[in-house]
């Protein structure tokens, strides 16, 4: 049984798994999910624009009603600048932190303008406006990400201890006149109110780990590591989407372990086992981060590289081919294996592809081709050889 970390090193590893990145997965999910939020505050953002407009309609000489719709349609038209964004394909991780800051930031806003225009307790003790705090934080979730909800409800905290500081300062909390509009001034609801969305914070950061662990299995190939099919084809499809928007090359191959039934026939299935986790563990190492690799059935992989030209990841593939070939897997029973595999290269351009499905037909194709020639070796082009595959 392990020993239990000192407290101090606990604090360290935890603070740690927070602010890890996501994966590639988990970023497809974040995204997905921003999207869900765009449109449900746009929405919502309309919706919230009714009341203050009718009141503003009715009586434009309150302060209170200007100011109330002022907040919210700049909120609304912001939120439509948001969704206009990423509709148009422009996300960056960055959005997630400035979208989900936005959204806590104009509860804010809201309950500044009420100490403005009314009175600090009416901003302090305000029960509706507040609690679209949690709502907001409840949001982050969607993001996939543990940081966005950890700084999301850190912002939200120190604005409205913020507010509270400066009301507090600034005022009487407890002058008559402003109980009387907006009830008593209790500073231990005030507390109570800061640990609540504290509460809220760690709540959103939890789910969001565990909605991780689970996604990850969910998309991960169990021996290797890497990621699973399921996975792989929807990335091609959002892939080859954006490279289309963006007039950017996009290049996919198909690797197939040379002679694997070979291997599990003269070492058995355990160093066959390890063969494949050997050769995941160096094509993990050499892709970059936009890259997605991924186990592709038994012992074929394939790898999706974005911007990429075609003949770049031609070398690219080829440079890999032979750092695998120069690196031996030590056998547990002693001795080295050699591992060499075959790959297949289709690009976009110069294939003449239109979906996904299409590219991974010339690459397989071509991956066949490239057996045909005697294994051991990369093709990127299609090439006329009637020899039947050994």
């Amino acid at each position: 049984m392990n020993a239990p970390l000192p407290g101090n090193l606990t604090q360290q590893w935890a603070v740690q798994r927070i602010w890890t990145p996501p994966d590639n997965a988990l970023v497809a999910a974040g995204i997905e999910g921003e999207f869900v939020v765009a449109r449900i505050r746009l929405v919502a953002m309309g919706l919230l624009l009714i009341a203050p407009t009718v009141n503003l309609l009715r009586d434009p000489s309150v302060a209170m009603f200007r100011v109330g719709f002022e907040v919210t349609l700049a909120a609304a038209l912001v939120s439509g600048l948001i969704w206009l964004v990423l509709r148009r394909g422009a996300w960056r991780q960055w959005i997630a932190f400035a979208s989900s800051a936005f959204d806590v930031t104009m509860v804010s806003v809201a309950l500044v303008s009420f100490l403005a225009v009314a009175s600090p307790l009416v901003a302090l003790n305000s029960k509706v406006t507040f609690e679209m705090y949690f709502l907001a934080i409840l949001a982050t979730g969607l993001r996939y990400d543990a940081r966005v909800c950890f700084v999301t409800g850190s912002i939200a905290i120190a604005q409205y201890a913020g507010l509270w500081a400066w009301a507090a300062a600034r005022y009487d909390l407890a002058d008559p006149a402003y109980v009387a509009e907006a009830g008593p001034y209790i500073s231990v609801d005030l507390w109570t109110r800061l640990i609540l969305m504290a509460i809220a914070t760690m709540l959103a950061v939890t789910v969001v780990r565990r909605a991780q662990r689970l996604l990850f299995l969910a998309v991960h190939d169990r021996l290797t590591g890497l990621f699973n099919r399921g996975h792989f084809d929807r990335a091609l499809v959002a892939a080859i989407d954006q490279a289309g928007r963006a007039m950017q090359p996009i290049a996919v191959a198909i690797l197939d372990v040379d002679h694997f039934k070979r291997i599990n026939d003269t070492h058995g299935h355990f160093e066959g086992d390890r063969a494949l986790q050997h050769l995941a563990a160096m094509l993990q190492r050499s892709m970059r981060r936009t890259d997605v690799v991924a186990r592709y059935g038994g012992e074929e992989f394939v790898i999706l590289m974005p911007f990429t030209p075609h003949e770049a990841a031609v070398a690219r593939i080829e440079t890999m081919r032979k750092q695998v070939a120069a690196a031996p897997l030590e056998l547990e029973s002693g001795g080295e294996l050699t591992v060499s595999f075959s790959a297949g290269i289709a690009g976009l351009p110069p294939d003449d592809a239109a979906t996904g499905k299409d590219l991974v037909a010339i690459a397989d194709r071509r991956l066949l081709a490239a057996k045909r020639l005697g294994r051991a070796r990369v093709v990127g082009h299609d090439i006329i050889q009637p020899a039947s595959v050994a």
